[in-house]
């Protein structure tokens, strides 16, 4: 297939993921967290996405980084490894997409992103079995150190749906991929946060979410290259 066409593919469908993720994300927001008391069904009814929607800006930042993507994953050549490679990464860039701005509107993260990004990383374990290891070991790793936080603060300073986020990105990314997501996403987390509450001087609380999420796609495009400048500096240092 050719680049152009391959490309042309990409703009298409991160648009109609990123529709499909809009209409959702919004409806989730409508709903509103788990905790109240509203009817789905009334709210799906009601709830009418519109151009001017504040999710309608998942679309175009759907395509983006599917795009992103592409460009960045193909740069070495279309090879089966990188067709698998986007096929998996780039509706799950859109996932976390969407469910970054259900998190920052209603600190919630919708479940079915976990449990679609789980399907994508059980796909990649089944074309990968040769290193099933690293991604059953990223399913538990990140997000059983998530899961210890969330027990000893006693449900504090962790919550539930990043570590159902963690263990399926793990499952999708491998050991090194889900490790880096957390260093990543730590970093942005406490840099930008700060930020936001030394600008605003009011406490916020933290929708860790949108973190996890850039650092996941960050590791999508670049990740191998980060691990293999890491492992050069060790082994620089070492000599």
């Amino acid at each position: 297939m050719a680049l152009p066409l391959i490309y042309i593919s990409l703009l298409v469908l991160g648009a109609v993921g990123g529709f499909a993720a809009s209409w959702y994300s919004g409806y989730r927001v409508a709903l509103g967290p788990e905790e109240d008391e509203n009817d789905p069904k009334e709210i799906r009814k009601n709830y009418k996405w519109k151009v001017r929607s504040k999710e309608a800006w998942i679309i175009p930042v759907s395509i983006l980084t599917w795009l992103i993507l592409g460009c960045v994953i193909l740069k070495d050549g279309v090879t089966t490894e990188a067709v698998l490679k986007l096929a998996l990464y780039a509706p799950a860039s859109t996932m976390l997409v969407g469910l970054s701005y259900v998190d920052i509107m209603i600190f919630e993260i919708p479940p079915l992103y976990d449990v679609l990004i789980a399907v994508l990383g059980v796909i990649r374990l089944i074309t990968d079995l040769s290193h099933w290891y690293e991604y059953l070991i990223g399913g538990v790793l990140v997000s059983g150190i998530f899961l210890l936080i969330a027990l000893l603060s006693k449900g504090k300073a962790m919550g539930g749906g990043d570590i159902k986020l963690t263990a399926a990105m793990g499952l999708l990314l491998g050991w090194k991929g889900i490790f880096l997501v957390m260093a990543i996403g730590s970093l942005m987390g406490a840099v930008i946060h700060g930020i936001i509450m030394a600008v605003s001087k009011k406490e916020h609380v933290l929708a860790f979410g949108p973190y996890l999420a850039a650092a996941g796609v960050i590791v999508m495009c670049a990740g191998d290259r980060i691990v293999q400048m890491y492992m050069n500096y060790v082994n620089s240092v070492m000599k």
